[in-house]
């Protein structure tokens, strides 16, 4: 049987951002059904919907725009589509754009490789904007930050560095606004929250790392320090 695959763009906002990513995919498939959509199925003992999102997004982080592929066992107009799967949705995921795609296009997880955040942190103690500056400049210019993660798999010792491809901040109020960008993809990544917990110990600087407001601004496909969307890179753009 032919199917169909839509990518589609949306938002993990507000209330949205407390649902886990595995329920996330049950959101999608509930509304979908809702919605009077036929969905492709794999193959096997326990046939499942194919939905596949991009990379993951922690529980109490925000998405101002996410990616997941649909695939249809029925052709649909996409305005259609969208509009109906919208109404079925829950508060704070809003869909932006969508798009066919070929079934010869890679999927979401083997190109997406660069994610940028912005990260709101209070401040313990009063910072000036100069001393902010300063200590960001001295944790990029060092060649080596270490930083300790702890799993079901134990205590696991790893360079952060090469992974944190911009890292920028302001004060504001009592507050510091920091904006970064890291590469991500299936060799491994880092976390906004362990770079500024790396940026607070080695630069001494008073961050309250347990209440950041932690919003993902983007995800994309970086190639030759050009940054695009997933939807334009199914087409070859």
């Amino acid at each position: 049987m032919r199917t169909l695959r839509v990518r589609i763009a949306y938002t993990k906002m507000e209330e949205a951002k407390y649902i886990a990513h595995l329920d996330l995919a049950r959101v999608f498939e509930r509304a979908l059904r809702r919605a009077s959509v036929r969905l492709a199925y794999s193959e096997g003992f326990n046939p499942h919907p194919k939905i596949a999102f991009g990379s993951a997004l922690a529980v109490g982080v925000e998405g101002e725009q996410e990616y997941v592929d649909i695939e249809l066992a029925q052709e649909m107009d996409l305005k259609e589509l969208m509009g109906r799967l919208q109404e079925q949705l829950p508060t704070g995921i809003r869909l932006i754009e969508g798009r066919y795609v070929t079934q010869a296009a890679k999927a979401l997880m083997a190109v997406l490789n660069s994610a940028s955040y912005q990260v709101t942190a209070s401040l313990g103690l009063p910072v000036s904007e100069a001393r902010l500056q300063e200590g960001i400049q001295a944790w990029l210019s060092r060649q080596q930050v270490p930083y300790i993660r702890y799993s079901k798999k134990g205590r696991v010792e790893k360079d952060i560095r090469p992974w944190v491809k911009v890292l920028a901040g302001k004060i504001q109020g009592d507050e510091a606004i920091f904006d970064i960008e890291v590469e991500v993809g299936n060799q491994g990544s880092v976390r906004p929250e362990e770079v500024l917990g790396s940026l607070g110990d080695l630069e001494n600087l008073p961050l309250d790392l347990e209440h950041l407001r932690i919003k993902r601004t983007g995800i994309y496909v970086s190639y030759e320090g050009q940054k695009f969307s997933p939807l334009d890179e199914a087409f070859g753009k």
